[in-house]
């Protein structure tokens, strides 16, 4: 059972269980903490996480193109994603993937996994961070 602690204004320091198995912090209502995170191997043949957080796997598409799956479902799926990659051929950052290329809404973004580019390059090691509800 997850606890989530939240600091409101009016009412002071509040906690809930929510079942997730996540702790969460929240400020005035509004979580402020990690919901997931991941250092990941992203090299053809290789691919392996080192270090996670909320993250039960990572799988590889394609060249550069990875799966990230969470271990407990997210509350919804507007949350925020930032990655960065490096050991890639020529391309430093993770973006969410998008087939229809940029300006397109993500191909996979939901509350059990998101889909993340980087350039179309295997990278050694992929760093992304989400953040949300």
């Amino acid at each position: 059972m997850a606890i989530t602690i939240n600091a409101s204004p009016t009412n002071g320091l509040q906690m809930a269980s929510d079942g997730s198995g996540v702790v969460k912090l929240q400020s005035n209502g509004v979580t402020t903490n990690a919901l997931a995170w991941v250092n990941f191997n992203g090299m053809s043949g290789s691919v392996a996480i080192r270090t996670q957080y909320n993250i039960s796997s990572v799988t590889r598409n394609s060249a550069g193109n990875y799966t990230l799956a969470f271990t407990n479902s997210l509350a919804d799926a507007n949350y925020c994603v930032g990655g960065f990659a490096e050991g890639g051929t020529a391309f430093n950052g993770l973006s969410l993937y998008a087939s229809g290329g940029g300006g397109t809404a993500p191909t996979l973004k939901t509350t059990t996994q998101v889909q993340l580019q980087a350039g179309g390059f295997d990278v050694y090691t992929g760093m992304v961070i989400v953040f949300g509800n």
